[in-house]
């Protein structure tokens, strides 16, 4: 009798355990799918919205740039597009000059409504993003930053059947890629650079990247929230918010170890990147661990700084990285810090057996991957809050104001 009594609390005691961590996991999805708040359109963009020209049938595209662009004429060769890959938000193929970006919301939830359209109709966040950062390829330049990719053409295809429309983003195409791509052609090019070597070649486009995040942060007032390799030169804006989205202050976000502050997250993402980036650009990565933490080369420097800010709250900005990075550009190398690798490392108890089992060349690999490490997933919230049956929760459409 008291073994069942004990078996029964058990039980209960197990599902009122999943209930909440079933609620608790739903919650925090519904604050990072919040809807992104942003300023307003320019004037031909909001021309583009009231004349439907984001309907693949409907008014007339908002972009006819002569012979460069037709819709027209990429629909009619749509067989001929080029596939390149499939992400987290989709597909992505490319047509001569430009890239097509096919959002699929099975994944990743449109979160964000468009303004006038009725009924509302959610579109993908990167859509008006990229409109009010890149601009259209037809607008004045001089008025959008120059650091994001211009739109060509956005539209909704209509829906057949069983199967809702998908959204299209055309963007111009870059032949050299993201930043991975460019690391891996210099990692096989046959040379093998030094880390000082490849600083000294890409330390002016960090800082070209330092004054785009600046630009971001000031004047629009809002957050890239997913800088990783994989989007340098691309621009991928799917994940931009307004700083004071609940997301920056959700448990889903510190539990990433994001700083609580977006931009200084921007910033210190922005330099483990570069970090990745000329690593990776090595044919002997293990150099480059030796001195990441002896605090010897400019390049170094510019992380330590920037990490020290970061952690001890001194106010991180783009604009602080960029006069720490011109102020550690050109600065001879110093004598390696004794003792640098255990000092700088991440510290767990485990730290000290580790190195005596692995010796320091793996233990430093390890180090550097984990000091560089950049998360921003919830996985754990999708299985506790199954996302699979149940779907992504998300607010009512009104919910959003543009």
């Amino acid at each position: 009798m008291a073994m069942a009594a004990t078996g029964a609390g058990t039980q209960q005691s197990q599902t009122l355990h999943f209930l909440d961590n079933f609620q608790k996991h739903r919650a925090e999805l519904a604050i990072k799918y919040t809807p992104t708040k942003f300023g307003r359109f320019s004037a031909m963009i909001e021309m583009s919205l009231k004349d439907h020209g984001w309907q693949r049938d409907g008014g007339p595209p908002p972009n006819e740039i002569g012979e460069r662009y037709s819709r027209e004429d990429t629909l009619a060769h749509q067989n001929e597009w080029e596939h390149l890959g499939r992400g987290f938000e989709g597909r992505v193929f490319k047509y001569h000059e430009n890239v097509i970006k096919v959002f699929s919301s099975e994944r990743a939830p449109l979160r964000n409504c468009m303004p006038g359209s009725k009924p509302r109709l959610r579109w993908p966040t990167e859509i008006p993003a990229s409109l009010i950062l890149g601009g259209l390829v037809s607008e004045q330049r001089s008025q959008n930053n120059p650091g994001f990719l211009p739109v060509v053409d956005y539209y909704l295809s209509p829906s057949t059947g069983f199967e809702a429309g998908e959204w299209h983003l055309v963007t111009p195409f870059l032949p050299l890629g993201n930043l991975g791509k460019l690391a891996h052609q210099l990692r096989r090019s046959g040379i093998s650079y030094a880390a000082r070597e490849l600083d000294i070649m890409f330390r002016p486009s960090i800082e070209r990247l330092l004054e785009v995040l600046g630009g971001i942060h000031m004047d629009s007032g809002l957050c890239h929230d997913d800088v990783k390799l994989d989007n340098i030169f691309l621009g991928d804006l799917g994940n931009v918010r307004e700083q004071d989205h609940p997301y920056h202050s959700s448990n889903l976000w510190t539990l990433s170890g994001n700083l609580l502050d977006c931009r200084a997250n921007d910033v210190l993402r922005l330099l483990k990147v570069y970090m990745a980036f000329l690593r990776e650009s090595m044919a002997e990565p293990a150099t480059f661990d030796e001195e990441f933490f002896q605090d010897s080369q400019p390049w170094s420097k510019l992380f330590w700084s920037v990490w020290e800010d970061a952690q001890e709250g001194r106010g991180l900005s783009a604009s602080s990285a960029l006069e720490l990075s011109r102020n550690t550009a050109h600065r001879p190398t110093d004598k390696p810090r004794e003792n640098a690798y255990i000092d700088r490392q991440p510290r767990s108890r485990w730290d000290f057996l580790w190195r005596m089992i692995a010796g320091n060349s793996v233990a430093r690999h390890w180090a550097v991957k984990k000091t560089l490490r950049i998360s921003a997933g919830d996985a754990v919230a999708r299985k506790w809050g199954l996302v699979l049956l149940l779907s992504v929760p998300r607010g009512a459409c009104d919910a959003d104001t543009l």
